[in-house]
Formats: structure tokens, sequence, C-alpha cells
């Protein structure tokens, strides 16, 4: 047995030398190969420079290269001066030219050209494929033979188990000393330089990589199968592996610091010491982050970084899964030191020391990546943690406060990082809505005082007094600073106001109010002040708003929406003003939350008995708003913003006859399930109104066209269905509905009249838009108008009820035939003086209907003479209006 194994162990080290030796041939190899190609480019380019020389001297003019661009990237020749003999004609053996200023022939500079512009590069992908591909190529059989050395370390482990060769303690020792010979020979043939130089140490690295595979393998084999070694043991030989992995990276390249990062971080998952230790599992993460930190940074690979964050932050979201009461400040203390370390630290340095104070657009604020997302994912879970677990929110709401603290400090570390500040006020908003309302004890007058009301208000005020110190005397350019003074105490108290009962609102009011009015007053004396134009503006938008929020305070529901209303004509007249540059999107924003709350508002229940100044709240917030918005839109010459602010007037407008006129006949606002006769006539005219209104609005709406023609469409199909369902099913001339007793101005002007009127002012929107719609429009129309005036005339003999099974009478019928006629004439001369063939039609086949109704209806009780009479009048009537109509036609066309 001894005789076997000696021979094992010389035909395993005659492969392995083997393979050592045919490893170090191949890249030898492709060392000859890469010198062969380098060698053949230099020919060529010598050859290129010789033919461009042979074809300078058959020319008759010299080319003056001396013009060409100072940062050309493309080398030129250096002219010859006319005073110096011509190099050209030296013999070509002595022209020397270095490769590197060889100019490429015009042919190859115009494909370059077709292939898309004077220097063609490849993408950031195709060269990192090209490259990837290279390196395959090269070097795949060195990475297939360290695989294999890995893989037979572990076989040779796994075979001695199953043969019962040597004892589980010999094998795994062996297997070890296999494992670490690899990374000692990996060592050494680095420290001589023995193959290639640099991070293209392939050979070194795939060695190296093939002794920590089999460490890591055989130490977990003598954890999980042998039961050789304890679980922290385990724990400490795998961490310590890793970290050796990691470390060893630096002399041999990124790929064994993947090895040892992805190895560190899956310990813990690979290993249970059963002993839930989370304070001992973050300190393990802690010290791994720390290493592979130092070796991303030595190593200079993005995609480090990326395994880094992983794994760090993949542990921190692990550990909210077993965290309890007792581990919350660990939690906490793992979140902002992850800021630190992972985003301040390779930022900062060790020091923290201030790295930029110069301002930023927003736009460039906004792209500081990675550092927003990883400030997001270190925060975000001790948020999460403080809403949902009320049983230890106060020890969460210190948490997030000291994250608060963190951010601030890092914001003045680096400019770069100022919309935390924006972070730091939600976060701070998010504290006070944490507190469960049952803890408060609104009985007791001093709870504004006490957590959280209190702690919102000294939020609100540190926050302020932050903005304003570095705003004014240490960044006055840098914008974020002076929003964050101008907003904080308004936020704070605004979040106040909103979550406060309304019971316990007369306490706390005369307090809001004096800290808002005395914040105004620093805001306004800044301003005057001010340095910059928006650090001046933000100020006064900053005091307008705490003004603004302490009248509203003093209102009911509907008071916030005329503050807020107040608040975008306060800021228009302060950018028409100052003459500030101000983007157009807040206040686009602003007041689309304003039509969202002023459209939802009707149908909200906290606003249906609500009054104002003793009236019905629409009949002040809708008119108001409409002036707000129209006199805000003056402030605007010529701008996209004017239009914008003209629309939501006109939106104000529409919802106040909308809304206004159902409340005022029924008392509520429509319930569509049981809608009555009046509310169906009135829901008609509103509906086709607003309508109207949104696609005249979209006249003018620029990129929203498309939105509100949709809309107008919208309401103007609901108004044209709720109209057909009251023709159908309650109609006046069928059933018996009282209408009113005043002639015109009663139900049916709203019913009929008004929707005519509508929907020929919808026939001109629309027949810009759908060309093959609008006639049937045009005929709704008409149809709607003939209603209306046969329902008038039948109202003024029938009184109240117009429904037709009680009759007519003689003086009915011809009234209806003296009208039409005259209204058919009139609308004939309409269309002779307006030369519009269409109307001249409308009104000689009006004519013509009245003709026909005379001799048939009004003349169908004569006999004998008298009614062969009347059949002759009738013709000679029609003959006589298709004369006249003729004549008409060809006067039109003569013009």
């Amino acid at each position: 047995m001894d005789e076997f194994l000696g021979i094992v162990g010389l035909f395993a080290f005659a492969i392995m030398a083997g393979a050592v030796c045919g490893i170090i041939a191949i890249a030898q190899l492709s060392n000859l190969k890469q010198e062969i190609a380098q060698l053949k480019a230099k020919v060529l380019s010598l050859e290129l420079a010789n033919n461009k020389l042979s074809h300078n001297e058959g020319e008759d003019k010299s080319v003056d290269y001396s013009t060409a661009p100072a940062n050309s990237n493309e080398p030129t020749f250096n002219q010859v001066s006319p005073n110096q003999p011509n190099q050209s004609n030296q013999p070509r053996e002595q022209v020397k030219t270095p490769a590197t200023s060889i100019k490429p022939p015009a042919n190859i500079s115009k494909r370059k050209h077709k292939l898309g512009g004077k220097n063609h590069t490849p993408s950031l992908f195709t060269s990192l494929f090209e490259k990837l591909r290279s390196d395959f190529e090269q070097n795949w059989m060195t990475w297939i033979g360290a695989i294999a050395l890995a893989l037979g370390g572990i076989f040779l482990a796994k075979y001695s188990l199953e043969a019962g060769l040597l004892s589980p303690t010999m094998r795994l020792t062996l297997g070890g000393l296999f494992g670490g010979g690899l990374i000692a020979a990996a060592a050494y043939m680095h420290y001589k330089n023995s193959v290639f130089e640099g991070f293209n140490n392939y050979i070194p690295a795939a060695l190296a990589t093939g002794g920590f595979i089999t460490c890591f393998a055989l130490t977990l084999l003598a954890y999980s199968s042998y039961s050789l070694i304890s679980p922290l043991s385990a724990f400490v030989v795998l961490g310590v592996i890793a970290i050796s992995a990691s470390a060893m990276a630096i002399m041999l390249g990124p790929v064994l610091a993947v090895l040892g990062i992805i190895g560190a971080y899956c310990v813990p998952v690979l290993v249970n010491t059963g002993s839930n230790n989370l304070f001992a599992l973050y300190m393990y993460i802690g010290f791994i982050s720390l290493s592979a930190a130092l070796v991303a940074h030595k190593v200079q690979r993005a995609w480090l970084w990326y395994l880094l964050w992983a794994g760090h932050l993949g542990w921190y979201i692990v550990g909210f899964t077993i965290a309890n009461s007792s581990t919350i400040w660990l939690m906490g203390t793992y979140g902002l030191l992850s800021v630190i370390g992972l985003i301040a630290v390779p930022r900062l340095g060790l020091k923290l020391a201030v790295v930029e104070t110069r301002p930023h657009s927003l736009k460039r604020l906004i792209n500081a990546l990675p550092s927003h997302p990883l400030m997001l994912a270190c925060i975000v879970p001790l948020l999460i943690a403080m809403l949902f677990d009320s049983d230890n929110y106060l020890q969460w709401q210190i948490i997030n406060a000291l994250g608060i603290l963190t951010l601030l400090f890092l914001v003045i570390k680096n400019s770069r990082w100022d919309l935390w500040q924006g972070a730091a006020l939600i976060i701070a908003a998010l504290i006070l809505l944490s507190t469960p309302s049952y803890y408060i004890d609104f009985s007791d007058s001093l709870f504004i005082f006490k957590h959280p009301y209190g702690g919102a208000l000294f939020l609100g005020l540190a926050l302020s007094a932050y903005g304003l110190y570095f705003g004014i005397k240490w960044a006055p350019k840098r914008l974020a600073f002076h929003i964050t003074a101008s907003f904080s105490v308004f936020i704070m108290i605004a979040t106040l106001y909103a979550i406060i009962p309304n019971h316990a609102l007369a306490a706390a009011y005369p307090l809001w109010a004096v800290i808002l009015l005395i914040s105004s007053a620093i805001l306004i004396k800044c301003a005057m002040s001010g340095a910059t134009l928006f650090q001046r503006f933000s100020y006064w938008v900053g005091a307008n708003a705490n003004i603004t929020l302490a009248i509203t305070m003093l209102l009911n529901d509907s008071g916030l929406t005329i503050a807020l209303a107040i608040q975008v004509l306060l800021i228009s007249v302060l950018i028409n003003r100052y003459r500030v540059p101000m983007p157009h999107w807040p206040i686009k924003a602003l007041v689309a939350a304003l039509l969202l709350r002023l459209t939802l508002s009707p149908w909200t229940p906290s606003y249906e008995a609500l009054s104002v100044l003793g009236m019905h709240w629409s009949l002040v917030v809708y008119p108001l708003c409409v002036v707000l918005f129209y006199v805000a839109a003056k402030c605007f010459s010529a701008s996209q913003l004017k239009v914008w602010l003209e629309g939501a007037a006109l939106h104000c407008l529409a919802l106040f006859i909308t809304t206004e006129t159902s409340y005022q006949l029924v008392g509520h606002y429509p319930q569509f399930g049981s809608l009555s006769f009046y509310e169906q006539a009135l829901l008609t005219c509103n509906w086709l109104a607003l309508g109207c209104v949104y696609l005249h609005r979209a006249r003018i709406a620029g990129s929203l066209a498309k939105l509100y023609q949709v809309a107008g469409m919208a309401l103007a199909g609901a108004a044209g269905i709720t109209a057909l369902s009251t023709l159908l099913n309650a109609n006046p001339f069928l059933s018996v509905i009282y209408i009113g007793e005043i002639i015109v101005f009663n139900w049916l002007f709203l019913l009929w009249l008004v929707p005519a009127g509508l929907v020929l002012w919808l026939y001109r929107l629309i027949k810009p838009l759908y060309t093959k719609v609008a006639p049937f429009i045009l005929i709704v129309a008409g149809a709607l108008s003939v209603l209306a005036i046969n329902g008038f005339i039948r109202q003024y003999w029938q009184g109240p009820y117009i429904y037709i099974s009680t009759g007519a009478s003689n003086a009915e019928l011809y009234s209806y035939s003296v009208i039409w006629l005259v209204l058919g004439a009139i609308t004939v001369v309409l269309g002779h003086l307006k030369n519009q063939l269409l109307i001249q039609k409308i009104g000689l086949g009006v004519l013509a209907a009245v003709i026909l109704k005379v001799f048939l209806v009004d003349m169908a009780n004569l006999t004998g003479l008298l009614k062969a009479l009347s059949f002759i009048g009738l013709g000679l009537s029609l003959v006589g209006l298709s004369w006249l109509f003729q004549k008409l036609r060809s006067r039109v066309k003569q013009a």
C-alpha cells in the first residue's frame, strides 16, 4: 500500500509539474505572438510612410501642414522650409519616420468618415467585450488549469475519504498543504516576475485562485462533513482565508479580489454558529467591508465597489429580520456608520475634510451618484422601522434625528450633497408622523411643548437656523441652504396643523402663529439684505408661505386652498418684480395640485356642509381662485406659464358653474346613481360646458393639448349619454314633468336650448380635429334647437306641463307655422348675407317643412275647391323656394 501511495504521489507530482510547465510555455508562446504582431504593425507603418514620401516627390505643390489644428489627434509631417534642402531627395534608406508619426492615407480616412466621423471609436460595451474576448483567447487554458487544480485538490480529498487511505485529519492536512503550496507558488512567481508584470500576471493569479478555493472548500468540508472544527473556528478560518485572498489581490489583480469579497460575505451563510449574535455579525461585516474597501481602492475596479456595497447593505437588511428591541441601537449605529464608511470616507478621506463648497446646478446635484442611492439604502430602512414599530418609536426617532445631524454635517463637507437637506426635512416630518396619536394627552394644555409637538417645533427652528447661518455667513450662493432656511418652519407647522385634532387647534394656534410671524419677519429682513437674486426670492417666498399658513389656520378646510392660491399669486408677483429666471415647473406643479384639490373637493365628505364667511364654500372659493389665477397670469406677459394660469382660471370657472348649480338645486352634489330630471338637465349643461372649456384649452395648451382633448371628449360623451337618457326616460313631451310657468326661461331652456348652443360651440371646436364626426354634431345641435323652440311654443299654450297626450288647439298649430316661417326666412337671409350656402340650405329646408306642414296639417280640414287650391299653393310655394335657392346659389358662385 505504501508503494502504491508513493507511485500515486509521484504521478500526481509529474502531472502538476507538467501542467505548470505547459502553462508557462503557453504564456511564453502568447508573448511571442504579441511581439510578432507588433513587428508586423511597425513594418506596415514604415511601408505606408515610404509610399507617402514617394507620392510627395511627384507633386509640384507642397502641402502646408502648419495650418493643422494644434489640438488635432492626428500627427502630421513637419513642413520643409523653402530655404532648406528638400529632404525628400535623400535616399529612402536615410528617411527615419517613427511609427507613431505616420498619417493614415486618404482612403483610410474616408473609410473612417463613412463609419461615422473623423475618429470612429467603438462603444464602451464593444471595447469591453473585445478586451474580454482577447483575454479569454490568450489565457483560457490558464484559467481552465486553475479550475482543474482547485477541483483536483477537492477530488483528491474526497477520494481519500471514500477509499479510506488516510485519516480525515491527514487528508485535510494534505489538501491544505496542496492549496497553500499553490498560493506560495503564485506569490513566488509574482515576486520573481517569472511570466508577466502588473495586473496582467495571470499565471500567479490563476494558481492563487485555485489555492484559495481549495482551502475554502476543505475548511467547509472539515466543518460540515467531518465535524472536526467548531462553528466559531470554521467562521474564523473562512474569514481569514477570504481576507487573505482580498489582500493578495493587491498583488495579483482584481480576480482574487472578487473571490475574496464574495467568499468573505458568504461566510455567515455557509457557517451558522447558532448564536444569532447580531453584534458579532456586524463587527465581522464591518471588518470585511473595511478590508474590501482597501482592496477596491488599490485595485481600482468599479465593480469591486458594487460587490462591497451589495454585501454590506445586504447583511444590513438581513439584520432587520432578526432584530429585536435590544438591538435597535445596534441597527441604528450600523446604518449611520454605513453612511460614513460607504459614502463619506471614500469621498472625503479618513479626516472627513471639506472637498467642495462651490454651488451646483439642480441637474448636477441629482446626478451625484452613487452617493444618493447609498444614502437612501442606509436611511430608508431606519425610517420604515420607525413608522411600523410603534412599540419602540422613541428609540427609532432618536436614531433618525441622529441621521439628520449626520446628513447636515456631510452637506457642509461637500456641496454635491446639498439635496440631502431636503432628505433631512422629510425625515423630520416623518419623525413627527411616526408618533402614535394615543400617546398624546390633548387634555393637557402644555402638550404643544411636549413630544412630539415640541420636538417638531424644535426641529423646524433648528433646521431654519442651520440654513440661515450657512446660507448667509458661509455659502451665500448655495440655494439649498436658503430653501432650508425659508421652509423648515413652514413644513413642520403645516405637518402639525394637518394631524392635530380640531378641538386642540385653539390651544396650539397662538404659539404657532407667533412663530410663523416671527420667522416671516426674519426672512423678510434677510431678503432685504440678500446677496443674490435667488437668495432674496427664496426668503420672500418662505415669508409669504408662513404668513399664508398663519391665515389658513384661522379658516376651515377650504382655507388651505385659498392660501395656496394666494401663494401662487405672490410668487408670480415676486417673479415679475425681481425678474427672477425661475423654472416654471414648481408653479405648474402647485397649480396642478390646487386644481386637483378643487376638482375633488365637492365629493369630499368634509366639504358637504362647509361654509366660508356665512356662505357655502364653493360660492367663495371658486370665484376667488378664478380671480387669483387670472391676476397671476397677468404677471407673465409672454410666457407659456401665462397660458397655464389662464387655463387654470377657466377650469375653476367651469367647476364653479358645474358644482354650485347642482348644490343650489337639490342641496347636495350630484349622486350619479339616482339623478332626477332637473339634475340630469343641469349635468348635461355643466359637462358640455366643461368639455368645451377643455377643448378650447387644448388649442393653447402646448404639450398638454392631447390630454385636454381626451378630457374634453370624455366630458362631451358623458353629457351626450345623460341627454339621451333624459330624452328617452324623462322627456317632458312624453311624461308628466313640471317645467315651469315662465315663458322661455324655464327648464326647457336648460334642457335643450343651452345644450344646443354648447353643442354648436363643440362643433366649432371639433371640426378642425375630427372632420368626419363634425356633421353629426351639427345635426345634434339642430335637433336640440328644434326641440327647444317647439317646447317653448307648447309651453306658452299649455302651461307648465307640455306632454303631447293633452292635444293641441288650432291656434297652437298655426303658431308653429308662423314662428318657423319667420325663423326659416331669417335663416335664408342670414345665409345670403354671410355667403354661407349651408345656412341657406338649412333655411330653405325649414321653409319647405313649414309650407308642407301648413298645407297638410293646418288645412287638413278643408274640402272641395279650397283643398285643391291648398295643394296648388303648396306646389307653387315649393317651386318658388326652389327657384330662390337656385338664384342664391348662382350668386354665390359668381361672387
